[in-house]
């Protein structure tokens, strides 16, 4: 490590939970954001603030004069433009020594894979719930840690999937059938002080995850920024959904199994084998 990095992360290099190797290990990390908004852009300064060696933004909308009173990156001279490249431009003066890649698209089931393969950790900031089934069901299967936070009024909440560990539930376990539904904050009051600390939360999770600070424990944090209380909920694995079940796997197994059994016919002269097909 060079000594103005020393010097840039000492904060964190004082704390003998990350000490030098877990900065070494924050500025080897490879992470990915979707979605640009109040979440994503608090969550961006800090991980581009802590050093993250390898960031992507990803996102396909336009600044509107509306969300400055919530998505810091921007100032009122970005509005019109894109948000994957005012988002660079601010975070790259921030700190010029990460590598950020700007990806100014909308996350499809057809592109997800060419966009995020080479990343091992992701937050999803988007406020569609189909782009977050399509988010969960590649993490899952590519095992890759999933962060996904939303808020809404004085509202937020976020949880971490783990999918390296068997019993971490995934996004469809906790929100079984919700296609079509929307989160997004166009239609909707949002306190903007709450996309704030909810996109901090997923930043810190994802920066203990790196560095190993805390062992998993599959729980969503629900914050309520009216009363200033916080809720914990544990997350159990659905054992009966569609992405992730392990029972509905043995089943499906046990069902081609049953179907590809030779069964033994027994007559008065032979016994003959028969496939079911």
């Amino acid at each position: 490590m060079k000594d103005k990095d020393l010097l840039r992360y000492s904060r964190h290099i004082m704390l003998p939970e990350i000490d030098i190797e877990g900065q070494r290990k924050i500025s080897s990390a490879k992470v990915a954001i979707i979605g640009l908004g109040g979440l994503g852009c608090s969550a961006s300064i800090f991980l581009t603030s802590s050093g993250v060696g390898e960031l992507c933004l990803v996102d396909d909308d336009v600044i509107d004069l509306s969300n400055l009173q919530r998505q810091i990156l921007f100032s009122e001279s970005d509005v019109h433009k894109g948000k994957i490249l005012a988002a660079k431009e601010s975070l790259s003066s921030l700190n010029k020594d990460i590598k950020l890649i700007a990806q100014n698209l909308k996350i499809t089931a057809s592109n997800i894979d060419k966009t995020l393969n080479k990343f091992d950790y992701v937050l999803d900031c988007t406020d569609n719930f189909d782009t977050r089934k399509i988010v969960n069901s590649y993490c899952f299967k590519t095992k890759k840690i999933l962060i996904s936070g939303s808020s809404q009024g004085w509202k937020g909440q976020f949880f971490k999937l783990n999918f390296h560990r068997q019993e971490s539930p995934c996004y469809e376990c906790i929100f079984e059938d919700l296609s079509g539904e929307d989160l997004s904050c166009r239609e909707s009051s949002i306190f903007s002080p709450l996309v704030g600390i909810v996109g901090s939360f997923m930043a810190s999770e994802l920066l203990k995850d790196i560095v190993s600070i805390e062992k998993f424990k599959p729980e969503l944090i629900e914050i309520d920024l009216k009363s200033n209380k916080f809720k914990r909920f544990n997350l159990k694995k659905n054992e009966y959904c569609k992405l992730c079940s392990n029972v509905l796997k043995k089943v499906e197994a046990f069902i081609v199994q049953i179907y590809s059994y030779p069964l033994i016919f027994l007559n008065t002269s032979r016994r003959d084998k028969c496939w079911v097909t």
